[in-house]
């Protein structure tokens, strides 16, 4: 049986076109998606690879209704119009952006036009979709610095990046990080003015921002590291010294709310040109350590400075909590649960 959704304005059985639902994120967009009783079809970059999703998810939803496409170049215009037929909501979760592309910025916001306009096209060509949901990123609203209190405001983006970029005193061991930062700025906001622009685009925009997300994997065989669950596993088998001595400590989201929450922008009624944000609380790589040394008995090797806490408030929290509640959930996913499960995801308990 679905899982119940408080007054939704698409009805259980509609089409929702997922993007890169192989991904750490998208494959637990489209595993939501489909237990709230909704249809997907899903595009990957190749049917080979992604095998597995047809075998998995079968196994998860018996009765769900799943198909996945193939959409190869990213980059060519018109790329997703035979996957919008049919479609009543387009959940688009970019893949990971290369951080070796000297146009990173003008590309990623390239690749989100292409989707937009993709489901413009379509509605003006007599499609019927009604929500398009772009995923962003935390850091672009504000990037991780921790012991510095203040407010995170629904509307922000971190205007420091752009400066730090045209900064030539900024250490080019950064400069990687803040273009992929920066391109995730470009890249919703150039979401937002495209939709202000074209008042005939017969959809409505949200936005979900994930802050780091853990939790389990849904095929750990096939997925291996993907995303941030990958700092986990890394975490736990003493890889990645380098990674652990930069990262700051920031929020975290289960990797399963900011599914739910996308789902959230993408079916619930009155929920229209939101920025959602998916960020349960604060956490250290301390703390990941204790849960992970808790759970499977070991303490990992990996040197771990106390930076001390994110101690920023984000001022839309309770918006997406009210989310969560219309998709009959009481509340975040606790943190202590997050890491242990997808620990456990690559170690099952015997």
């Amino acid at each position: 049986m679905a899982l119940h959704v408080e007054n939704p304005c698409l009805p259980p059985g509609a089409l929702i076109l997922v993007t890169a639902g192989n991904g750490y994120l998208g494959s637990h967009i489209v595993d939501q998606c489909l237990a709230y009783g909704y249809s997907v079809r899903t595009t990957v970059r190749s049917l080979e690879r992604s095998a597995w999703m047809k075998r998995d998810f079968s196994k998860r939803h018996p009765n769900g209704q799943l198909e996945v496409v193939e959409v190869s170049d990213l980059s060519e215009p018109g790329c997703y119009d035979a996957a919008l037929k049919g479609v009543s909501a387009m959940i688009h979760t970019p893949g990971f952006t290369n951080m070796s592309d000297p146009d990173m910025v003008g590309n990623t916001v390239k690749l989100n036009m292409i989707a937009l306009k993709g489901v413009h096209q379509a509605n003006k060509s007599g499609e019927k979709i009604q929500r398009f949901v772009l995923t962003g990123s935390s850091w672009a609203v504000k990037y991780p610095v921790p012991n510095v209190p203040g407010d995170i405001a629904e509307d922000q983006y971190d205007e420091s990046i752009a400066k730090a970029l045209s900064n030539p005193d900024t250490p080019k061991d950064f400069w990687a990080l803040m273009g992929y930062v920066q391109s995730k700025i470009a890249g919703e906001q150039a979401c937002w003015k495209y939709v202000r622009q074209h008042s005939d685009c017969g959809f409505v925009l949200n936005t979900v921002i994930p802050a780091t997300c853990m939790g389990p994997v849904i095929a750990p065989a096939e997925q291996q590291y993907p995303s941030t669950a990958g700092f986990i596993r890394s975490l736990h088998e003493c890889q990645g010294q380098e990674l652990f001595d930069v990262i700051e400590p920031q929020w975290y989201v289960d990797v399963r709310d900011q599914a739910r929450l996308h789902v959230a922008g993408a079916v619930l009624d009155g929920v229209e040109n939101r920025r959602i944000f998916a960020w349960a609380g604060p956490y250290t790589w301390i703390g990941v350590a204790d849960v992970l040394e808790e759970e499977m008995g070991k303490r990992t090797t990996i040197r771990l400075a106390d930076k001390g806490k994110d101690m920023t408030k984000v001022l839309a929290k309770d918006k997406a909590e009210s989310y969560l509640k219309r998709l009959d959930r009481p509340d975040w996913v606790p943190f202590d649960q997050a890491v242990s499960e997808c620990i456990r995801s690559y170690y099952p308990k015997a």
